[in-house]
């Protein structure tokens, strides 16, 4: 049995974050439809002409949130249109939506609306910056919420330097584990009360949630953006080998483990008995010093030196590697991470698979999401439609079927 089989999800959202929580249902088990405009959601075509290869089948970027789905298109603008999505909200587990509440009032779509019809419903949303507060009717992206106002693009970004080109979806995504974390833990609430709850998420709490070290550090005086060297301890940065590359070090025991690296991987017993650098305590005294002195070691030799010397030890480390590195990662491979995907069309993409694993569920489920209005026609059937009122609806706009 899949983990959330006979779960019935409508999800009304476009773009990143809601799509992808309604994707990872889907992986788990979940019927899920994701409703549609009539247009479609912006982002089957929002990125054509640029760099994500679009196939006649459909467009990997939108495939990533929206595989295993199915697809109903309706003006829910229209009377008929959203009598057809209330009547699937009627039959639905959950109800996931990022509609800003403007337009949600306008369709009369809010939690409020639809919790007084359906009170076993759970109602997950997901929001830019929250429902209170100056900005809660501001529009909200990854890029400009969780990016900007958190201050993980400036603050992570090398100080006197630009701050970094992001990419896309990462905030999302991060919302879209958490919103679906928390239907989760609704839908268990609701097998022992058979009551539905409100669960909701935003792009700024998520991202404040995620950089918490960051805000404790400021809290404590600590200054942001930094240069390499302004940090806690040489084991824990980055170093510069001889042929370029860098590599990580996790090693927070310092007392431990700076004797250890010194004797066993950099061949410096002279440095692990020195007082003055053998001590957290007195390392802090002169940490730009003694970070400048690990990393002139490192730069002596490339990085596949010092990577067999620390795997031989059992050291944390970890070569910092690139996105192209992990579509050929034998590690990934070997766990599923990844799914080699080929479209009708003969065209091929690799996909990350869903970040759980189930040992009573080991399947990778993936099939691409179909056209605006793919199964529109049999939606409507499964609710009571008849192909005569079908047709009607398709005739006067009210929905779509390709």
């Amino acid at each position: 049995m899949k983990p959330l089989e006979g779960v019935k999800v409508v999800e009304l959202a476009t773009y990143f974050a809601a799509p992808s929580c309604a994707r990872l249902l889907a992986d788990w088990g979940a019927d899920v439809i994701k409703v549609e405009s009539p247009k479609g959601d912006p982002y089957r075509t929002a990125y054509k002409g640029q760099r994500t290869p679009q196939f006649e089948e459909g467009c990997p970027s939108f495939d990533c949130e929206n595989s295993n789905k199915k697809f109903i298109a309706l003006d829910t603008k229209t009377e008929s249109g959203r009598n057809a999505l209330l009547k699937l909200v009627a039959e639905a587990d959950v109800f996931i939506t990022n509609n800003r509440l403007k337009a949600l009032q306008k369709m009369r779509l809010t939690y409020e609306d639809l919790s007084e019809q359906f009170p076993g419903l759970v109602y997950a949303d997901i929001l830019g910056y929250g429902p209170k507060g100056p900005d809660k009717d501001k529009p909200g992206y990854d890029y400009t919420v969780f990016y900007s106002r958190s201050g993980f693009m400036a603050d992570l970004s090398p100080k006197g330097q630009d701050v970094m080109n992001t990419i896309a979806g990462f905030g999302d995504h991060v919302c879209g584990i958490t919103l679906a974390s928390g239907i989760c833990a609704a839908l268990y609430r609701k097998k022992t009360t058979g009551l539905g709850d409100h669960v909701s998420v935003s792009l700024y709490q998520t991202a404040i949630h995620a950089i918490s070290n960051g805000l404790l550090g400021a809290y404590y005086g600590r200054q942001f953006p930094r240069l390499h060297n302004d940090c806690n301890s040489p084991l824990l940065t980055s170093h510069k080998c001889k042929d370029g590359e860098w590599i990580y070090l996790s090693m927070p025991e310092y007392n431990k483990m700076f004797p250890i690296i010194c004797e066993k991987i950099f061949d410096r017993p002279d440095l692990a008995a020195d007082p003055r650098y053998n001590t957290i305590a007195e390392a802090n005294k002169r940490m730009e010093e003694v970070v400048q002195i690990v990393a002139d070691i490192f730069a002596t030799q490339d990085s596949d030196y010092w990577v067999e010397k620390m795997v031989a030890n059992d050291i944390a480390h970890e070569k910092v590697g690139h996105f192209k590195d992990v579509l050929t990662d034998e590690q990934a491979w070997a766990n599923d991470y990844l799914i080699k995907y080929t479209y009708p069309s003969g065209d091929e993409c690799i996909f990350p698979a869903a970040p759980v694993d189930f040992a009573s569920y080991p399947e990778r489920p993936f099939v691409h999401a179909g056209k605006i209005g793919h199964d529109t026609r049999d939606i409507l059937k499964t609710v009571g439609y008849t192909d005569a009122q079908i047709d009607a609806m398709i005739a006067a706009g009210e929905a779509v079927i390709n």
